[in-house]
C-alpha cells in the first residue's frame, strides 16, 4: 500500500537516513528520528530537484527521493478515492453484504449505480469473526470468473485478523492479492479466483 523508499530526510535541523512511506493518506519516516503526518494536516507540499518538501504547522521535512519526489508529491496532492483504491469502475456489477459506514452505499451508487444481481464484478463482504468466513464461499459463487471479493474487517482485534481470512481463502479456492485501508477503523483484503481455476 503506497510507496516506500530508503532515503535521507531532513526534519527541521535534524538529518537521518531511513525508511520513508507515502500512502493511505499519510507520509512517515523511520530513522534516527520518527514522524508520521496525515496528508490532511499538511500546509504545503512541493517537489523540485529530486526533493519532496512537506510542511506541517511549524515543521518542515525534506525527503531526498530523486525521481520519485514528483510522484510522491502528485499522490499527496491528488489522493485516490476509496473506490479508486478498491477498483470499482462505473460499469461494474457489485453488491455490499453487511454493515459499512454511512457514506459507503451512496459512494457505491454514485460510481456504479444500484446493486445488481449475480454474476458480479465485485462483492464487498463485512466479516466480524471466523464463524462468518463462510460468507466468502457465497461471494465466490456470486462473482464472475475474473471478479473480486473484498473481505472487510475491524483493525486491531487479536481474535480476528487478516491471516484468518487469508488462510480460509486459500483453503477454499481463493487467493489474496492486495490489502487496502477501507477506513480509519476497517481494513480490506482483496480475494480472487486463481487464474488456473477460472
Amino acid at each position: 500500500m503506497g510507496a516506500e523508499a530508503t532515503c535521507r530526510v531532513r526534519l527541521n535541523q535534524q538529518k537521518s537516513t531511513g525508511k520513508a512511506h507515502c500512502g493511505d493518506g499519510e507520509i512517515d519516516f523511520r530513522g534516527e528520528f520518527k514522524f508520521r503526518w496525515k496528508w490532511t494536516e499538511l500546509s504545503s507540499v512541493e517537489s523540485f530537484d529530486g526533493q519532496l518538501v512537506v510542511r506541517r504547522k511549524d515543521d518542515e521535512a525534506i525527503f531526498y527521493l530523486g525521481d520519485a519526489a514528483d510522484k510522491w508529491c502528485h499522490s499527496i496532492l491528488n489522493p485516490k478515492s476509496r473506490l479508486d483504491k478498491l477498483g470499482l469502475k462505473n460499469d461494474h456489477a457489485y453488491q455490499a453484504w453487511g454493515e459499512f459506514d454511512e457514506a459507503f452505499p451512496s459512494e457505491l451508487e454514485a460510481r456504479a449505480g444500484k446493486p445488481l444481481d449475480a454474476p458480479l464484478d465485485i462483492v464487498f463482504v463485512r466479516v466480524h469473526s471466523v464463524e462468518e468466513l463462510a460468507r466468502l464461499l457465497d461471494a465466490r459463487a456470486a462473482i464472475k470468473p475474473a471478479g473480486m471479493i473484498w473481505a472487510v474487517w475491524t483493525k486491531g482485534r487479536k481474535e480476528f485478523i487478516e491471516n484468518h481470512i487469508r488462510e480460509f481463502a486459500i483453503q477454499n479456492g481463493l487467493v489474496d492479492v492486495k490489502v487496502a485501508k477501507f477506513s480509519e477503523e476497517l481494513s480490506a483484503l482483496k480475494l480472487v479466483i486463481p487464474v488456473k481455476d477460472r
